[in-house]
Protein backbone atom coordinates (compact mmCIF):
# COMPACT_ATOMS: atom_id res chain seq x y z
CA UNK A 1 0.00 0.00 0.00
CA UNK A 2 1.14 3.54 -0.65
CA UNK A 3 1.08 6.23 2.03
CA UNK A 4 -2.06 7.87 0.61
CA UNK A 5 -4.06 4.63 0.93
CA UNK A 6 -2.72 4.04 4.43
CA UNK A 7 -3.78 7.51 5.58
CA UNK A 8 -7.21 7.11 3.98
CA UNK A 9 -7.79 3.70 5.56
CA UNK A 10 -6.74 4.98 8.99
CA UNK A 11 -9.71 7.33 8.80
CA UNK A 12 -11.92 4.44 7.67
CA UNK A 13 -10.71 2.28 10.57
CA UNK A 14 -11.59 5.09 12.98
CA UNK A 15 -15.07 5.26 11.39
CA UNK A 16 -15.53 1.58 12.23
CA UNK A 17 -14.01 1.75 15.70
CA UNK A 18 -16.61 4.38 16.57
CA UNK A 19 -18.98 1.39 16.78
CA UNK A 20 -16.90 -0.21 19.55
CA UNK A 21 -17.34 0.60 23.25
CA UNK A 22 -14.68 3.28 23.92
CA UNK A 23 -13.66 1.40 27.09
CA UNK A 24 -13.12 -1.88 25.24
CA UNK A 25 -9.70 -3.48 25.30
CA UNK A 26 -10.12 -4.13 21.58
CA UNK A 27 -9.09 -0.53 20.94
CA UNK A 28 -5.74 -0.72 22.75
CA UNK A 29 -3.66 -2.37 19.98
CA UNK A 30 -5.29 -0.08 17.41
CA UNK A 31 -4.72 3.17 19.32
CA UNK A 32 -2.14 4.62 16.92
CA UNK A 33 -4.32 4.01 13.88
CA UNK A 34 -7.35 5.43 15.66
CA UNK A 35 -5.40 8.59 16.56
CA UNK A 36 -4.41 9.15 12.92
CA UNK A 37 -8.04 8.52 11.90
CA UNK A 38 -9.24 11.09 14.43
CA UNK A 39 -6.68 13.58 13.12
CA UNK A 40 -7.92 13.00 9.57
CA UNK A 41 -11.54 13.57 10.61
CA UNK A 42 -10.79 16.79 12.51
CA UNK A 43 -8.59 18.06 9.68
CA UNK A 44 -11.43 17.51 7.20
CA UNK A 45 -13.86 19.29 9.52
CA UNK A 46 -11.77 22.48 9.83
CA UNK A 47 -10.31 22.57 6.31
CA UNK A 48 -10.99 25.95 4.72
CA UNK A 49 -11.96 27.75 7.94
CA UNK A 50 -8.62 29.65 8.15
CA UNK A 51 -9.03 30.63 11.83
CA UNK A 52 -10.60 28.47 14.52
CA UNK A 53 -11.26 31.00 17.26
CA UNK A 54 -13.09 28.69 19.70
CA UNK A 55 -11.25 25.40 19.93
CA UNK A 56 -13.34 24.29 22.92
CA UNK A 57 -16.49 24.52 20.83
CA UNK A 58 -14.65 22.45 18.22
CA UNK A 59 -13.81 19.92 20.94
CA UNK A 60 -17.52 19.49 21.67
CA UNK A 61 -18.44 19.20 17.97
CA UNK A 62 -15.65 16.67 17.35
CA UNK A 63 -16.87 14.57 20.28
CA UNK A 64 -20.54 14.65 19.22
CA UNK A 65 -20.13 14.41 15.46
CA UNK A 66 -16.87 12.46 14.98
CA UNK A 67 -16.54 10.46 18.23
CA UNK A 68 -13.21 12.12 18.94
CA UNK A 69 -12.90 11.69 22.69
CA UNK A 70 -12.53 14.99 24.57
CA UNK A 71 -9.58 13.35 26.33
CA UNK A 72 -7.91 12.66 22.95
CA UNK A 73 -8.67 16.07 21.45
CA UNK A 74 -5.51 17.84 22.65
CA UNK A 75 -3.35 15.00 21.31
CA UNK A 76 -5.17 15.22 17.99
CA UNK A 77 -4.44 18.94 17.83
CA UNK A 78 -0.77 18.29 18.65
CA UNK A 79 -0.62 15.69 15.89
CA UNK A 80 -2.08 18.16 13.40
CA UNK A 81 0.39 20.82 14.55
CA UNK A 82 3.30 18.38 14.14
CA UNK A 83 2.12 17.76 10.58
CA UNK A 84 1.88 21.55 10.07
CA UNK A 85 -1.79 21.23 9.22
CA UNK A 86 -2.48 23.87 11.86
CA UNK A 87 -0.38 26.80 13.03
CA UNK A 88 -0.26 29.29 15.91
CA UNK A 89 -1.92 27.10 18.51
CA UNK A 90 -2.79 29.19 21.59
CA UNK A 91 -3.19 27.54 24.99
CA UNK A 92 -4.79 28.80 28.18
CA UNK A 93 -4.31 26.66 31.30
CA UNK A 94 -3.12 23.79 29.09
CA UNK A 95 -6.30 23.94 27.00
CA UNK A 96 -6.28 24.70 23.29
CA UNK A 97 -8.29 27.87 22.70
CA UNK A 98 -7.58 28.84 19.07
CA UNK A 99 -5.40 28.13 16.05
CA UNK A 100 -5.05 28.76 12.32
CA UNK A 101 -5.66 25.88 9.95
CA UNK A 102 -3.52 25.19 6.88
CA UNK A 103 -4.96 21.78 6.01
CA UNK A 104 -3.92 20.77 2.49
CA UNK A 105 -6.10 19.28 -0.22
CA UNK A 106 -7.03 15.64 0.29
CA UNK A 107 -4.40 14.20 -2.07
CA UNK A 108 -1.66 15.62 0.16
CA UNK A 109 -3.62 15.27 3.41
CA UNK A 110 -3.90 11.48 3.32
CA UNK A 111 -0.37 10.97 2.03
CA UNK A 112 1.11 12.91 4.92
CA UNK A 113 -1.17 11.16 7.42
CA UNK A 114 0.05 7.85 6.01
CA UNK A 115 3.63 8.95 6.67
CA UNK A 116 2.72 9.92 10.24
CA UNK A 117 1.07 6.52 10.76
CA UNK A 118 4.23 4.77 9.59
CA UNK A 119 6.36 6.89 11.91
CA UNK A 120 4.24 5.68 14.84
CA UNK A 121 5.45 2.15 14.03
CA UNK A 122 2.03 0.49 13.86
CA UNK A 123 1.53 -2.91 15.45
CA UNK A 124 1.13 -6.01 13.31
CA UNK A 125 -2.58 -5.95 14.04
CA UNK A 126 -2.86 -2.31 12.93
CA UNK A 127 -1.03 -3.02 9.69
CA UNK A 128 -3.16 -6.03 8.93
CA UNK A 129 -6.41 -4.23 9.72
CA UNK A 130 -5.52 -1.36 7.38
CA UNK A 131 -4.49 -3.81 4.63
CA UNK A 132 -7.64 -5.91 5.10
CA UNK A 133 -10.01 -2.93 4.93
CA UNK A 134 -8.25 -1.64 1.81
CA UNK A 135 -8.35 -5.03 0.07
CA UNK A 136 -11.97 -5.75 0.97
CA UNK A 137 -13.04 -2.26 -0.14
CA UNK A 138 -11.84 -3.29 -3.59
CA UNK A 139 -13.97 -6.44 -3.80
CA UNK A 140 -15.29 -9.31 -1.66
CA UNK A 141 -12.87 -12.20 -1.01
CA UNK A 142 -13.55 -15.77 0.17
CA UNK A 143 -12.48 -15.93 3.81
CA UNK A 144 -10.28 -18.96 3.16
CA UNK A 145 -8.37 -16.96 0.51
CA UNK A 146 -8.19 -13.62 2.34
CA UNK A 147 -4.80 -14.18 3.99
CA UNK A 148 -3.07 -15.20 0.76
CA UNK A 149 -4.74 -12.56 -1.43
CA UNK A 150 -4.13 -9.67 0.96
CA UNK A 151 -0.75 -10.79 2.27
CA UNK A 152 -2.03 -11.28 5.83
CA UNK A 153 -0.77 -13.59 8.57
CA UNK A 154 -3.21 -16.51 8.54
CA UNK A 155 -2.69 -17.11 12.28
CA UNK A 156 -4.01 -13.61 13.04
CA UNK A 157 -6.95 -13.85 10.66
CA UNK A 158 -9.56 -15.11 13.20
CA UNK A 159 -8.78 -12.17 15.52
CA UNK A 160 -8.88 -9.76 12.60
CA UNK A 161 -12.29 -11.09 11.52
CA UNK A 162 -13.57 -10.85 15.11
CA UNK A 163 -12.49 -7.22 15.56
CA UNK A 164 -13.74 -6.42 12.06
CA UNK A 165 -17.15 -7.84 12.97
CA UNK A 166 -17.36 -5.81 16.21
CA UNK A 167 -16.45 -2.60 14.39
CA UNK A 168 -18.47 -3.43 11.23
CA UNK A 169 -15.27 -2.97 9.19
CA UNK A 170 -15.39 -6.56 7.96
CA UNK A 171 -18.69 -8.22 7.07
CA UNK A 172 -19.21 -11.84 6.05
CA UNK A 173 -21.89 -13.62 4.08
CA UNK A 174 -22.46 -17.33 3.47
CA UNK A 175 -22.84 -18.29 -0.19
CA UNK A 176 -22.68 -21.63 -1.98
CA UNK A 177 -18.89 -21.53 -2.22
CA UNK A 178 -18.45 -20.82 1.48
CA UNK A 179 -17.97 -17.75 3.68
CA UNK A 180 -17.14 -14.50 1.85
CA UNK A 181 -15.68 -11.39 3.53
CA UNK A 182 -16.17 -7.81 2.36
CA UNK A 183 -15.94 -4.28 3.71
CA UNK A 184 -18.89 -1.88 3.73
CA UNK A 185 -16.53 0.48 1.93
CA UNK A 186 -16.91 -1.79 -1.13
CA UNK A 187 -20.53 -0.70 -1.44
CA UNK A 188 -19.82 2.86 -0.28
CA UNK A 189 -17.06 3.40 -2.85
CA UNK A 190 -18.63 1.50 -5.76
CA UNK A 191 -22.33 2.41 -5.83
CA UNK A 192 -22.52 2.35 -9.64
CA UNK A 193 -21.01 -1.13 -9.79
CA UNK A 194 -23.27 -2.37 -7.00
CA UNK A 195 -26.38 -0.95 -8.70
CA UNK A 196 -25.32 -2.64 -11.95
CA UNK A 197 -24.79 -6.00 -10.24
CA UNK A 198 -28.14 -5.75 -8.47
CA UNK A 199 -29.91 -4.81 -11.69
CA UNK A 200 -28.32 -7.57 -13.77
CA UNK A 201 -27.99 -10.41 -11.25
CA UNK A 202 -30.18 -9.72 -8.22
CA UNK A 203 -33.67 -11.13 -7.66
CA UNK A 204 -36.56 -8.87 -8.57
CA UNK A 205 -37.34 -7.75 -4.99
CA UNK A 206 -33.78 -6.47 -4.48
CA UNK A 207 -33.58 -4.90 -7.93
CA UNK A 208 -36.87 -3.07 -7.35
CA UNK A 209 -35.71 -1.76 -3.95
CA UNK A 210 -32.46 -0.42 -5.38
CA UNK A 211 -34.28 1.13 -8.35
CA UNK A 212 -36.46 3.03 -5.90
CA UNK A 213 -33.34 4.52 -4.25
CA UNK A 214 -31.96 5.52 -7.64
CA UNK A 215 -35.26 7.31 -8.26
CA UNK A 216 -35.20 9.19 -4.93
CA UNK A 217 -31.83 9.76 -3.31
CA UNK A 218 -32.33 9.91 0.43
CA UNK A 219 -35.27 7.50 0.29
CA UNK A 220 -36.63 6.85 3.81
CA UNK A 221 -36.01 3.23 4.78
CA UNK A 222 -39.40 2.18 6.13
CA UNK A 223 -39.81 -0.74 8.53
CA UNK A 224 -41.91 -2.61 5.97
CA UNK A 225 -39.10 -2.63 3.40
CA UNK A 226 -37.05 -5.56 4.64
CA UNK A 227 -34.85 -5.53 1.54
CA UNK A 228 -33.50 -2.04 2.17
CA UNK A 229 -33.21 -2.66 5.91
CA UNK A 230 -31.19 -5.76 5.10
CA UNK A 231 -29.00 -3.91 2.58
CA UNK A 232 -28.25 -1.18 5.12
CA UNK A 233 -27.50 -3.72 7.86
CA UNK A 234 -25.15 -5.60 5.55
CA UNK A 235 -23.30 -2.42 4.66
CA UNK A 236 -24.20 -2.64 0.98
CA UNK A 237 -25.88 0.74 0.73
CA UNK A 238 -25.12 4.18 2.16
CA UNK A 239 -27.72 5.27 4.69
CA UNK A 240 -27.12 8.31 6.87
CA UNK A 241 -29.81 8.51 9.54
CA UNK A 242 -31.63 11.02 11.69
CA UNK A 243 -33.07 10.23 15.11
CA UNK A 244 -36.76 11.15 15.21
CA UNK A 245 -38.26 12.88 18.29
CA UNK A 246 -39.55 9.54 19.62
CA UNK A 247 -36.04 8.06 19.57
CA UNK A 248 -36.54 5.97 16.42
CA UNK A 249 -33.58 5.83 14.04
CA UNK A 250 -34.70 6.82 10.54
CA UNK A 251 -32.20 5.89 7.81
CA UNK A 252 -32.24 7.53 4.36
CA UNK A 253 -30.87 5.27 1.63
CA UNK A 254 -28.58 6.74 -1.04
CA UNK A 255 -26.82 5.36 -4.11
CA UNK A 256 -24.69 8.31 -5.31
CA UNK A 257 -23.73 6.47 -8.50
CA UNK A 258 -23.38 9.57 -10.69
CA UNK A 259 -20.76 11.38 -8.59
CA UNK A 260 -17.11 11.97 -9.31
CA UNK A 261 -15.36 8.79 -8.15
CA UNK A 262 -12.93 10.77 -5.95
CA UNK A 263 -15.88 11.84 -3.78
CA UNK A 264 -16.58 8.19 -3.06
CA UNK A 265 -13.06 7.49 -1.88
CA UNK A 266 -10.42 10.17 -1.38
CA UNK A 267 -12.87 13.03 -0.69
CA UNK A 268 -15.40 11.16 1.42
CA UNK A 269 -15.53 13.91 4.08
CA UNK A 270 -17.14 16.21 1.49
CA UNK A 271 -19.65 13.52 0.52
CA UNK A 272 -20.49 12.82 4.18
CA UNK A 273 -21.38 16.49 4.69
CA UNK A 274 -23.61 16.33 1.61
CA UNK A 275 -25.33 13.18 2.88
CA UNK A 276 -25.96 14.85 6.23
CA UNK A 277 -27.80 17.63 4.40
CA UNK A 278 -29.78 15.12 2.29
CA UNK A 279 -30.84 13.15 5.37
CA UNK A 280 -31.84 16.30 7.23
CA UNK A 281 -33.88 17.68 4.34
CA UNK A 282 -35.63 14.39 3.65
CA UNK A 283 -36.40 14.08 7.36
CA UNK A 284 -38.02 17.50 7.32
CA UNK A 285 -39.95 16.58 4.18
CA UNK A 286 -41.28 13.20 5.33
CA UNK A 287 -41.34 13.41 9.12
CA UNK A 288 -41.53 17.08 10.03
CA UNK A 289 -45.22 17.57 9.31
CA UNK A 290 -44.64 19.61 6.15
CA UNK A 291 -45.23 16.97 3.47
CA UNK A 292 -47.03 19.44 1.22
CA UNK A 293 -43.74 21.14 0.34
CA UNK A 294 -42.74 20.67 -3.28
CA UNK A 295 -39.44 19.15 -4.39
CA UNK A 296 -38.36 22.68 -5.20
CA UNK A 297 -38.86 23.59 -1.53
CA UNK A 298 -36.01 21.28 -0.56
CA UNK A 299 -33.70 22.93 -3.04
CA UNK A 300 -34.63 26.42 -1.90
CA UNK A 301 -32.98 25.79 1.47
CA UNK A 302 -29.68 25.06 -0.24
CA UNK A 303 -30.05 27.91 -2.73
CA UNK A 304 -30.48 30.45 0.04
CA UNK A 305 -27.30 29.33 1.75
CA UNK A 306 -25.30 29.22 -1.49
CA UNK A 307 -26.53 32.62 -2.66
CA UNK A 308 -23.40 34.86 -2.56
CA UNK A 309 -25.65 37.88 -1.91
CA UNK A 310 -27.33 36.22 1.06
CA UNK A 311 -25.79 33.15 2.68
CA UNK A 312 -27.86 33.36 5.85
CA UNK A 313 -31.36 32.87 7.22
CA UNK A 314 -33.25 35.46 9.21
CA UNK A 315 -32.89 34.98 12.97
CA UNK A 316 -35.50 33.08 14.92
CA UNK A 317 -35.64 31.88 18.50
CA UNK A 318 -35.55 28.19 17.60
CA UNK A 319 -32.66 28.32 15.11
CA UNK A 320 -30.03 26.89 17.45
CA UNK A 321 -32.10 23.71 17.68
CA UNK A 322 -33.32 23.71 14.11
CA UNK A 323 -29.90 23.92 12.48
CA UNK A 324 -27.90 21.91 14.97
CA UNK A 325 -27.06 19.20 12.43
CA UNK A 326 -25.60 21.57 9.87
CA UNK A 327 -23.79 23.47 12.61
CA UNK A 328 -22.15 20.26 13.86
CA UNK A 329 -21.16 19.36 10.31
CA UNK A 330 -19.28 22.63 9.99
CA UNK A 331 -21.63 23.99 7.33
CA UNK A 332 -23.22 26.79 9.35
CA UNK A 333 -22.05 29.21 12.03
CA UNK A 334 -24.39 30.92 14.46
CA UNK A 335 -23.87 34.66 14.10
CA UNK A 336 -25.36 37.41 16.27
CA UNK A 337 -28.94 38.58 15.83
CA UNK A 338 -29.31 40.98 12.90
CA UNK A 339 -31.90 42.97 14.81
CA UNK A 340 -30.73 45.74 17.09
CA UNK A 341 -30.81 44.44 20.65
CA UNK A 342 -31.94 40.97 19.52
CA UNK A 343 -30.81 37.82 21.31
CA UNK A 344 -31.43 35.16 18.67
CA UNK A 345 -28.80 33.60 16.43
CA UNK A 346 -28.44 34.09 12.67
CA UNK A 347 -27.49 30.86 10.82
CA UNK A 348 -24.77 31.80 8.34
CA UNK A 349 -23.25 29.56 5.71
CA UNK A 350 -19.52 28.92 6.26
CA UNK A 351 -18.36 29.57 2.73
CA UNK A 352 -15.46 27.17 2.15
CA UNK A 353 -14.66 25.19 -0.96
CA UNK A 354 -15.64 21.91 0.72
CA UNK A 355 -18.90 23.29 2.15
CA UNK A 356 -19.94 24.85 -1.14
CA UNK A 357 -19.23 21.59 -2.94
CA UNK A 358 -21.09 19.58 -0.28
CA UNK A 359 -24.23 21.69 -0.62
CA UNK A 360 -23.95 21.47 -4.41
CA UNK A 361 -23.75 17.67 -4.20
CA UNK A 362 -26.75 17.56 -1.88
CA UNK A 363 -28.65 19.76 -4.32
CA UNK A 364 -27.80 17.45 -7.24
CA UNK A 365 -28.77 14.31 -5.33
CA UNK A 366 -32.09 15.77 -4.26
CA UNK A 367 -32.97 17.18 -7.67
CA UNK A 368 -31.89 14.19 -9.74
CA UNK A 369 -34.47 13.71 -12.44
CA UNK A 370 -36.59 16.57 -11.16
CA UNK A 371 -37.44 19.94 -12.67
CA UNK A 372 -36.56 22.61 -10.12
CA UNK A 373 -38.44 25.86 -10.48
CA UNK A 374 -38.97 28.99 -8.43
CA UNK A 375 -37.74 30.08 -5.04
CA UNK A 376 -39.53 29.79 -1.72
CA UNK A 377 -39.77 32.22 1.13
CA UNK A 378 -37.84 32.29 4.39
CA UNK A 379 -40.55 30.41 6.29
CA UNK A 380 -40.42 27.55 3.80
CA UNK A 381 -36.66 27.27 4.20
CA UNK A 382 -37.00 27.40 7.98
CA UNK A 383 -39.59 24.61 8.22
CA UNK A 384 -37.50 22.06 6.36
CA UNK A 385 -34.79 21.68 8.97
CA UNK A 386 -36.64 22.33 12.16
CA UNK A 387 -36.44 18.87 13.69
CA UNK A 388 -32.87 19.56 14.87
CA UNK A 389 -32.48 15.83 15.57
CA UNK A 390 -29.26 13.85 16.11
CA UNK A 391 -27.53 12.66 12.93
CA UNK A 392 -25.89 9.26 12.43
CA UNK A 393 -23.19 8.69 9.80
CA UNK A 394 -23.54 5.68 7.44
CA UNK A 395 -21.06 3.42 9.31
CA UNK A 396 -22.88 4.05 12.58
CA UNK A 397 -26.29 3.50 10.96
CA UNK A 398 -25.00 0.14 9.74
CA UNK A 399 -24.05 -0.84 13.29
CA UNK A 400 -27.42 0.18 14.75
CA UNK A 401 -29.27 -1.74 12.01
CA UNK A 402 -27.25 -4.96 12.29
CA UNK A 403 -29.89 -6.88 14.27
CA UNK A 404 -32.89 -5.81 12.19
CA UNK A 405 -34.94 -8.42 10.27
CA UNK A 406 -33.07 -9.54 7.18
CA UNK A 407 -33.55 -11.62 4.10
CA UNK A 408 -31.79 -14.89 3.40
CA UNK A 409 -28.12 -14.91 2.39
CA UNK A 410 -29.08 -16.86 -0.74
CA UNK A 411 -30.95 -13.82 -2.06
CA UNK A 412 -27.60 -12.04 -2.36
CA UNK A 413 -25.64 -15.04 -3.65
CA UNK A 414 -25.61 -14.20 -7.37
CA UNK A 415 -24.70 -10.58 -6.65
CA UNK A 416 -21.82 -11.51 -4.33
CA UNK A 417 -20.59 -14.15 -6.76
CA UNK A 418 -20.43 -11.55 -9.53
CA UNK A 419 -18.82 -8.99 -7.19
CA UNK A 420 -15.86 -11.27 -6.43
CA UNK A 421 -12.94 -9.68 -8.21
CA UNK A 422 -15.05 -6.83 -9.63
CA UNK A 423 -13.63 -3.98 -7.52
CA UNK A 424 -13.14 -0.42 -8.79
CA UNK A 425 -9.34 -0.50 -8.80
Amino acid sequence: MDKFDEGLRCQDVHAGLRNVNPNSGVLVPLAGTQMIGMAASVAALVRGLDVVSDAQALRAVAAEQLDVSPYAFDNVIRSLADLEFIQGVVYESDRVVRFTETVPFYDDLYGRLGEAWREKQPTDLEEQMVIAVDRLAESPVPVEELASRAGLDSTDLPRLIEIGAQSQLIKTIEVSGGLVAYSPFFGFENPALLAELIRDHGPAQIADAFAAVVGEQGLPVESANKVLIDAVGRGLILAPAVELPGGTLQPFATLPYSLDSTLLRSRKPVLEKALAVVACLRCGQHFGGYNNLSAAGLINVIDKLLDPNRGYLNPRGEHERQYRLMHRSGLIAFGPDLRHGGTWVTPRFIDTTDNREALGIARDLLSQGQQIEGRGGGDEARKILELGAPYTAPMQTLNRMKNKPNIDDKSWQAVIDKALGRGAR
